[in-house]
């Protein structure tokens, strides 16, 4: 009874996920060499929804997988002022896809605007 409960506790793990979204997503994130954004210039406390950005079909046939980081101007009303890539990896491929998903995001009404900071980033599983 004792072997079982030791072999328990080894296995259990191993069989389990015990990784959150958040620690995956990091993972990706180094894995791929995403640039590092800090939370302080992340936009996250200023999303309302967020939609998730599509993966370009091009992209996936071929198993290209990659990384965008957006820049943006936040209003107080919560309207997107302005917009840019402002960097890419592969370049071309998955900026407007990055775009078209800020697009549709609805962001928080706040006391003044802000500028802040997005990284999407794109891998198979």
């Amino acid at each position: 009874m004792r072997t079982l409960f030791i072999s328990s506790l080894v296995l259990i793990p191993l069989l389990c996920s015990c990784a959150t979204t958040k620690d995956k997503t990091s993972y990706q994130e180094r894995r791929l060499g995403a640039p590092s954004v800090s939370e302080a210039d992340k936009c996250l406390d200023r999303i309302e929804t967020a939609y998730a950005p599509r993966y370009p079909g091009g992209a996936l046939s071929s198993g290209i997988e990659g990384w965008v980081v957006v820049a943006l101007e936040l209003s107080s009303d919560g309207k997107v002022l302005s917009r840019k890539i402002e960097v890419e990896k592969p370049t071309g491929v998955f900026g407007q896809a990055a775009l078209d998903s800020i697009d549709k995001t609805v962001f928080n009404k706040a006391d003044g605007a802000r500028s802040c900071r997005m990284l999407s980033t794109y891998y198979l599983n």
